[in-house]
């Protein structure tokens, strides 16, 4: 597995993915990341080397079950200052949690009628990134763009909206594929006049089997920590929590926490013929 990391100016930070830990790597990405008085440093390494980080005062945040080949990302982060590494919503986040947990709905093997889930046709990035436009005052990456969804879609997304029964889109989401045998839930957008319709359940139980086809069977998402709603989905999904990330990324009123969420996907067992 090789190791990847980006200086990520949007969200002011650095993310490093380190499945092989050298100090010479380490030490030039931590230089680089106080050149650029960025404000977060956060490393994916695998738990032999958490105590190497910790030592080095990283602070060790949340996992991530099956993220290098099926093997446990432990993810570390660096402040560049105090102000980034206090939460704003803390206990916000654990009224939330609280909340999430409590449920007990299981919609993993739910079955959609009431509209159609489908890979996005080549006709039809302007009306999503439309969409996102409608469901995303601000978000960190650039899906307001036809353009970069389109080229998106042709490297390491996939997809999948979901349509009413004139054909518009009313719902979509994608999965990012990490290099590493994983992949990101992500991009999870509803229209206003269709939410509480399970249209977001639909879409994902959708994006998984897309993920298993390519033989990746291991999925996660990173929500909002106070979005109840987007915490009950993955959730009541079958995915499950895995730690909290502080000031990650900015969506919506700024930096946010952000929730791990993980899940092992599963073939579906196959049928006997009859005889």
């Amino acid at each position: 597995m090789e190791n990847q990391w980006e200086l990520d100016r949007q969200n002011d930070r650095i993310v490093a993915y380190l499945p092989s830990m050298e100090k010479g790597e380490l030490m030039e990405i931590f230089t680089r990341f106080k050149t650029e008085s960025l404000g977060k440093l956060i490393i994916f390494s695998l738990e032999r080397d958490s105590k190497g980080l910790s030592e080095l005062g990283f602070q060790f945040e949340a996992e991530m079950s099956g993220f290098f080949q099926g093997k446990k990302a432990c993810i570390f982060s660096y402040y560049g200052n105090e102000r980034r590494s206090a939460s704003k919503t803390a206990s916000e986040n654990k009224e939330v949690m609280a909340l999430v947990q409590m449920d007990s709905k299981d919609l993993s093997n739910l079955i959609i009628t009431n509209f159609s889930v489908e890979l996005v046709g080549d006709t039809e990035w302007n009306d999503l990134a439309e969409l996102f436009e409608i469901v995303f005052p601000v978000y960190p990456t650039d899906i307001y763009d036809p353009n970069y969804l389109r080229k998106a879609g042709e490297q390491n997304y996939t997809f999948i909206v979901a349509k009413n029964e004139a054909g518009k889109i009313i719902g979509a989401a994608s999965a990012m594929e990490s290099g590493y045998g994983s992949a990101e839930i992500t991009d999870c957008a509803v229209h206003p006049d269709y939410r509480g319709n399970q249209v977001l359940y639909g879409i994902i139980l959708a994006l998984e089997k897309e993920l298993i086809k390519k033989g990746i069977y291991h999925a996660y998402s990173i929500t909002r920590a106070k979005s109840v709603g987007m915490n009950l989905t993955v959730k009541r999904l079958g995915y499950v929590y895995e730690g909290t990330l502080t000031n990650n990324c900015v969506i919506s009123t700024g930096f946010e926490d952000m929730n791990v969420w993980t899940k092992k996907l599963e073939k579906e067992p196959k049928k006997e013929p009859k005889l």
